[in-house]
């Protein structure tokens, strides 16, 4: 894997965080308040999981 693709990979894995935590911030009113809760869980675990693909990652070539 070169430099570049590297990168690439640990930006996407941070993108897809940041997604899932900026979701993480609505509020769907027309969703139970538990199933809210349990989604938005779900998708910090999804969140910290990419993060911590990332920050494991081995060093670029």
């Amino acid at each position: 894997m070169t430099a570049f693709d590297h990168c690439l990979q640990r930006i996407a894995h941070l993108d897809r965080a940041d997604r899932l935590l900026n979701e993480v911030r609505l509020y769907d009113s027309r969703m139970p308040l538990r199933e809210a809760l349990r989604q938005q869980q779900q998708m910090l675990s999804e969140a910290r999981r990419h993060l911590e693909s990332a920050r494991t990652l081995p060093p670029a070539p």
